[in-house]
Protein backbone atom coordinates (compact mmCIF):
# COMPACT_ATOMS: atom_id res chain seq x y z
CA UNK A 1 0.00 0.00 0.00
CA UNK A 2 1.09 3.55 -0.62
CA UNK A 3 2.30 5.53 2.36
CA UNK A 4 0.56 8.86 2.90
CA UNK A 5 2.55 12.04 2.57
CA UNK A 6 2.83 14.03 5.81
CA UNK A 7 -0.11 16.21 4.81
CA UNK A 8 -2.35 13.47 3.44
CA UNK A 9 -4.55 10.75 4.84
CA UNK A 10 -4.42 7.25 3.44
CA UNK A 11 -7.87 5.64 3.51
CA UNK A 12 -7.88 1.95 2.69
CA UNK A 13 -11.21 0.20 2.28
CA UNK A 14 -11.09 -3.58 2.18
CA UNK A 15 -13.95 -5.19 0.24
CA UNK A 16 -14.88 -8.56 -1.21
CA UNK A 17 -17.00 -9.65 -4.14
CA UNK A 18 -19.06 -11.90 -1.88
CA UNK A 19 -19.96 -8.92 0.35
CA UNK A 20 -23.49 -7.64 -0.21
CA UNK A 21 -22.73 -4.54 1.86
CA UNK A 22 -19.57 -3.56 -0.04
CA UNK A 23 -21.45 -1.60 -2.71
CA UNK A 24 -21.98 1.09 -0.08
CA UNK A 25 -18.23 0.97 0.69
CA UNK A 26 -17.50 1.64 -2.99
CA UNK A 27 -19.88 4.61 -2.93
CA UNK A 28 -18.14 6.00 0.16
CA UNK A 29 -14.76 5.51 -1.55
CA UNK A 30 -15.90 7.46 -4.60
CA UNK A 31 -17.10 10.34 -2.49
CA UNK A 32 -13.97 10.31 -0.30
CA UNK A 33 -11.84 10.61 -3.46
CA UNK A 34 -13.38 14.05 -3.97
CA UNK A 35 -11.83 15.34 -0.73
CA UNK A 36 -8.44 16.96 -1.33
CA UNK A 37 -5.53 15.40 0.53
CA UNK A 38 -7.03 11.94 0.94
CA UNK A 39 -5.46 8.99 -0.85
CA UNK A 40 -8.26 6.41 -1.20
CA UNK A 41 -7.46 2.80 -1.99
CA UNK A 42 -10.05 0.06 -2.41
CA UNK A 43 -8.57 -3.39 -1.87
CA UNK A 44 -10.67 -6.28 -3.19
CA UNK A 45 -9.64 -9.30 -1.15
CA UNK A 46 -11.14 -11.64 -3.76
CA UNK A 47 -8.65 -10.54 -6.43
CA UNK A 48 -5.95 -13.09 -7.26
CA UNK A 49 -2.73 -12.56 -5.36
CA UNK A 50 -4.20 -10.31 -2.66
CA UNK A 51 -3.31 -11.51 0.81
CA UNK A 52 -5.10 -9.62 3.55
CA UNK A 53 -3.09 -8.34 6.48
CA UNK A 54 -3.73 -10.49 9.58
CA UNK A 55 -5.75 -7.72 11.23
CA UNK A 56 -8.29 -7.64 8.37
CA UNK A 57 -10.86 -10.35 9.06
CA UNK A 58 -14.10 -8.82 7.79
CA UNK A 59 -15.32 -6.72 4.89
CA UNK A 60 -15.82 -3.92 4.54
CA UNK A 61 -13.05 -2.67 6.80
CA UNK A 62 -11.91 0.95 6.82
CA UNK A 63 -8.31 1.82 7.72
CA UNK A 64 -6.91 5.35 8.01
CA UNK A 65 -3.14 5.72 8.13
CA UNK A 66 -2.78 2.13 9.31
CA UNK A 67 -5.46 2.25 12.02
CA UNK A 68 -8.75 0.36 11.70
CA UNK A 69 -11.52 2.93 12.10
CA UNK A 70 -14.57 0.89 11.11
CA UNK A 71 -15.58 -2.73 10.75
CA UNK A 72 -18.56 -2.51 8.45
CA UNK A 73 -19.79 0.65 6.80
CA UNK A 74 -19.85 3.81 8.87
CA UNK A 75 -22.71 6.26 8.46
CA UNK A 76 -21.77 7.76 5.10
CA UNK A 77 -22.30 11.48 5.67
CA UNK A 78 -20.90 11.47 9.21
CA UNK A 79 -17.77 9.62 8.01
CA UNK A 80 -17.24 11.95 5.04
CA UNK A 81 -17.79 14.98 7.27
CA UNK A 82 -15.17 13.65 9.69
CA UNK A 83 -12.70 13.21 6.81
CA UNK A 84 -13.37 16.77 5.63
CA UNK A 85 -12.84 18.12 9.15
CA UNK A 86 -9.62 16.16 9.50
CA UNK A 87 -8.34 17.66 6.24
CA UNK A 88 -9.71 21.09 7.11
CA UNK A 89 -11.60 21.45 3.83
CA UNK A 90 -15.03 22.05 5.32
CA UNK A 91 -16.55 21.20 1.96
Amino acid sequence: MNQPTPSSLCLEIYVGQHCWNCEEALQIAEQARQIPGIDVQVIDLDQAGIVPPPRIFAVPTYVINGKIVSLGNPAREAFLDALRREKGTGL
